[in-house]
């Protein structure tokens, strides 16, 4: 399996409160709203307690797209 760095690292990003997920902060992360995207153990881990950040950001991407 491949190892990870921090480079390839990708975080989850919290459209509502507009940060990342696990508390990194920084231009150098990489960060999607997509929960399925995310590679971050971290921000995974924390997405398993709230899986409802996952979902809600899944709602703002369908409100979001044009009709």
């Amino acid at each position: 399996m491949e190892t990870l760095t921090p480079a390839s690292l990708i975080h989850f990003y919290d459209v509502r409160s507009r940060r990342i997920l696990c508390g990194v902060s920084g231009v150098d992360h990489r960060s999607s709203k997509h929960p399925r995207q995310v590679t971050c153990q971290a921000c995974v881990a924390l997405l398993g307690e709230r899986p409802w950040l996952g979902a809600a950001s899944a709602r703002d991407d369908a409100a979001a797209a044009p009709p």
